[in-house]
């Protein structure tokens, strides 16, 4: 569900809100480099917004889930809840602007979505550990690659989260042409939705 609804809010992200990425770090660093190179000082303002708006929540999201609960274990899934907080947010503000917000408030728009991926990956990482990333595939899809050559293993997870990225970047990029109000809605009820399964099994072990 996280790896389908980043692919999503990459996807719209790019469509809707400025032409750079709310999660790909690589890809926004390149275009904060072409704005300073002056061919577009525009694009790489808000590529900007996108990396710092990212870095804001990652740290935000890495402090939720290794913060101690009671017993003194971490509370992993805290993130899930501030980054669909966020979600939320936008989902609200793009129907109230009739799927039409001014500059500012498209590059706000932008900021809150890049903050709740930095939350998604970040707190993903903690919960999870840094071989299960859902939103950044770079590094995950060269291992995989170099593991199949060396030494003959296909790592089939690594494709299964490859191919839901994709899904969900069509997914949203679907729904932006046919029904441009809904497009923000799919991320966040899937991070919801994610949300409410780790505190159903969360619920379970407790009662067993």
């Amino acid at each position: 569900m996280l790896t389908f609804s980043a692919g999503a809010v990459n996807a719209w992200g790019f469509l809707s809100l400025g032409g750079v990425f709310t999660s790909v770090v690589t890809a926004n660093s390149a275009l904060i480099g072409v704005g300073l190179g002056g061919a577009d000082p525009t694009l790489g303002g808000l590529a900007a917004v996108a990396v710092l708006c990212y870095v804001l929540g990652a740290a935000g999201a890495g402090r939720a889930a290794g913060r101690p609960q009671r017993g003194g274990r971490p509370h992993r899934a805290d993130f899930l809840l501030l980054e669909l907080l966020l979600l939320w947010a936008v989902v609200g503000w793009w129907l109230a602007v009739d799927g039409d917000p001014s500059g500012g408030g498209r590059t706000a728009m932008l900021g809150t979505v890049a903050a709740a991926m930095g939350c998604q990956n970040a707190g993903v990482r903690v919960a999870m550990g840094a071989q299960m990333p859902t939103a950044y595939l770079t590094g995950l899809l060269t291992g995989a690659v170099t593991d199949a050559v060396t030494d003959r293993r296909i790592q089939w997870r690594v494709l299964g989260t490859t191919a839901l990225l994709i899904l969900g970047a069509a997914a949203a990029s679907l729904l932006e042409r046919l029904l441009p109000g809904a497009a923000p809605l799919l991320p966040a009820l899937l991070v919801t939705a994610a949300w409410l399964t780790v505190h159903a099994r969360t619920g379970t072990r407790r009662a067993s």
